[in-house]
C-alpha cells in the first residue's frame, strides 16, 4: 500500500501502468505522495469506484465451512452453522451454491490436496498454516508471481525470517505431495510473495470482527490511505471494491481507511506510523472537524460504512455485506 499526501488533485506525476487497472482509473507517481489512484471520469456517490478480483486469497481453516470460496458469502450462524455445498476432494473448503463451486473447480482442484496439508496441523503455528494456505493459493495463479511483487513489503528481521521459513515448507510439502512433480518458482520467489501480505493483505471480517480470510490484490494496493476517505473497502461476488461515498471529481485521488476509526487521533496516527511506517496527513490529522462525516459513516467499531444508524448502539457494519477492514 501506498501513503497518503495532502492534496487530492495532483501535479507533477509519473504514469505507472498496473495490470488489471480498470480504464477509467490510472496509477502514478508524485514526489509527496508515492503511488497512488486517481479517477478519469466523475464518480457519483454510491457507484463502485473500483473492484478487483483478488490474485489470490485464503480462507482461514476456522472459517472454511461458513465462508465461500468463490464469492466470500457467509452463512448465517442463527440458521445453519455451514455452507451446504463442500468441496468433493475432501480439503474442507465450502461453498454457498453449486454455481460458485464449478466457478473455482479447475483452480481449486489444483491445489486441493495441497490445502488437506494444512488443515488443522498441530506442528505448525496457526500463522504458518496461515502463510501456507496463502503460498498454496498464490501459485495457482496461472499469472507470473511479479504482479504482486510491486507492493511494500515487511523486510523486517522478523518478517524475513517468518516468509523464508514458510517458503521452507512449502517447497517441502510440495515435494512431499506431488506425485508428478510442481515446477516451483525460484528460490527466495515465494518468500518475497508473501512478505507483501502484513502490509498489503485485505483481510475480511465476519458479523463478529473475526478475520475469516486474507486476499491479495495488487492494483487495490496502489489506493492511499486516509482518515477522511471518500470511499468504503468491501468486498462483493468475490471481488474487492471501494463505493463512493460521496461524489468523486476527475482527477481526484481515490482513498480508504486503513485502519479502524475508533480511538483517539494520536492512537490512529500510531497505527498508521507502526504498521505502515508513513504520517497521514488528511484533514482529520491536520485537525479538521469530521463530525458530519462521522455521525454518517462511522460505525460503532471504527469501520467506515456507507451509511450507519448510530441509534442502534451496535456495530452493524458486518450485516448482509462482508466488510473488509
Amino acid at each position: 500500500m501506498a501513503p497518503n499526501h495532502e492534496e487530492n488533485i495532483l501535479d507533477t506525476t509519473i504514469e505507472i501502468h498496473i495490470p488489471n487497472l480498470p480504464p477509467h482509473l490510472r496509477c502514478h507517481s508524485t514526489p509527496l505522495s508515492g503511488r497512488t489512484v486517481t479517477t478519469r471520469v466523475p464518480l457519483g456517490k454510491g457507484t463502485t469506484a473500483f473492484a478487483e478480483i483478488p490474485f489470490a486469497h485464503s480462507i482461514h481453516y476456522s472459517a472454511r465451512k461458513s465462508t465461500c470460496d468463490t464469492c466470500f458469502a457467509q452463512c448465517n450462524a442463527d440458521y445453519s452453522p455451514q455452507l451446504e455445498f463442500e468441496c468433493e476432494g475432501g480439503c474442507g473448503v465450502h461453498y454457498c451454491t453449486e454455481s460458485c463451486r464449478d466457478q473455482s473447480f479447475e483452480r481449486h482442484m489444483s491445489i486441493c490436496h495441497l490445502i488437506q496439508q494444512t488443515n488443522g496441523k498441530t506442528n505448525n503455528s496457526r500463522l504458518m498454516n496461515e502463510s501456507l494456505a496463502l503460498l498454496i493459493a498464490l501459485s495457482s495463479n496461472t499469472r507470473p508471481l511479479k504482479q504482486v511483487m510491486d507492493m511494500m513489503t515487511d523486510d523486517t528481521k522478523k518478517g524475513c525470517r517468518d516468509t523464508a521459513r514458510a517458503e521452507s515448507k512449502f517447497r517441502a510439502l510440495v515435494h512431499n505431495v506431488e506425485k508428478e512433480g510442481k515446477v516451483l518458482e525460484q528460490p527466495g520467489t515465494y518468500a518475497a510473495a508473501l512478505s507483501i501480505k502484513n502490509l498489503n493483505g485485505i483481510g475480511l471480517y465476519n458479523a463478529y470482527g473475526e478475520e475469516v480470510s486474507v486476499a491479495i490484490c495488487p492494483a487495490f494496493a496502489m489506493v492511499n490511505h486516509s482518515c477522511l476517505p471518500n470511499c468504503q473497502q468491501i468486498t462483493h461476488d468475490g471481488s474487492c471494491q471501494l463505493r463512493a461515498l460521496r461524489d468523486i471529481a476527475i482527477g481526484e485521488e481515490l482513498s480508504y481507511s486503513y485502519i479502524s476509526l475508533e480511538g483517539t487521533k494520536i492512537e490512529q496516527k500510531k497505527a498508521i506510523v507502526d504498521n505502515w511506517k508513513f504520517t497521514c496527513r488528511c484533514y482529520r490529522c491536520n485537525g479538521g472537524d469530521c463530525r458530519e462525516f462521522d455521525d454518517e459513516h462511522i460505525c460503532y467499531c471504527g469501520a467506515v460504512c456507507y451509511e450507519v444508524d448510530r441509534t442502534a448502539g451496535v456495530c452493524v457494519c458486518n450485516s448482509g455485506v462482508v466488510n473488509c477492514r
